[in-house]
């Protein structure tokens, strides 16, 4: 089992965030917990590190004495060029540097489904299939998850990256039956991660047990993640949310809202004949 003395957890004051320093309050020794947030106060066992990723010196010695790391940190926005470029891209490549040189042993990172936002919903997809953004942010994710293989194959990093769906305490519209990641399916995911014996360089997509999941997860057995939650138990309740206008209906690409943000569709020119 991985050594869980010390784990930083990024982004720690947002939803995830939270999600996690609840579940792993009591099972490392000690959580140590970042953003640029205001944290709610610390817990026995915690250690609030406020810290801009941006800033290669702070993240540095935020690194040290850290047996793994849970990189939740990022910039949410659409279409900002110059916040993903420093949050989520030099941010990113800040943090795995700074554990290579720390010696940290694992780092879980918070990819997203919007790295293959553009496949289109009836499309299944597993770990192997080519990397398609749907957005600057899925464009990120997709640095995240080479720069993750990059420290594994040079430098012996090890890293999950986890294409996260949609987390949430239930689904609100008819794409998330198949995207769905419930909030106690997310924790226990991240706990797997963290204590699977190991786990190199994998790429598995955070998904809850969905009758209608498009994601394949059957090679990533050796993380022991088994997800109890199905989406398809709130298919009736998202019907009639639709029905009476409430939530989107569906949507052609697997990215959803992101996918069609901006998107061109080109028109055939018309024939000159």
């Amino acid at each position: 089992m991985m050594s869980l003395k010390t784990v930083l957890v990024t982004g720690a004051a947002g939803q995830l965030g939270k999600l996690l320093r609840e579940s792993l309050r009591g099972k490392v020794r000690a959580l140590r917990l970042s953003d640029i947030a205001v944290m709610d106060p610390a817990n026995e066992g915690e250690e609030l590190w406020p810290c801009d990723l941006t800033d290669v010196d702070g993240v540095r010695q935020m690194m040290v004495g850290v047996d793994c790391v849970v990189h939740l940190g990022a910039s949410l926005n659409v279409d900002d060029w110059n916040e993903t470029l420093q949050v989520n891209i030099a941010g990113t490549y800040n943090i795995f540097e700074a554990a290579k040189r720390a010696g940290v042993g694992r780092i879980v990172y918070a990819s997203s489904h919007h790295a293959v936002g553009m496949y289109p919903v009836d499309e299944p997809l597993d770990q192997n299939v080519p990397l398609r953004p749907d957005s600057l942010y899925g464009l990120s994710k997709c640095f995240g998850e080479n720069t993750a293989r990059y420290f594994w194959d040079k430098f012996g990093l090890e890293a999950v990256c986890l294409r996260i769906g949609s987390t949430r305490s239930k689904p609100t519209e008819p794409r998330e039956l198949s995207t769905w990641l419930s909030e106690p399916d997310f924790q226990a995911l991240v706990y797997a991660c963290l204590s699977a014996k190991a786990v190199e360089f994998s790429v598995v997509y955070g998904v809850s047990n969905n009758s209608d999941s498009w994601w394949n997860n059957t090679h990533a057995t050796h993380l022991n993640y088994v997800p109890r939650d199905n989406a398809a138990h709130y298919q009736a309740e998202i019907e009639s949310l639709v029905a009476s206008g409430k939530s989107v209906g569906h949507y052609a690409l697997q990215g959803g809202k992101r996918a069609d943000y901006g998107m061109v569709v080109l028109q055939n020119e018309p024939s000159n004949s």
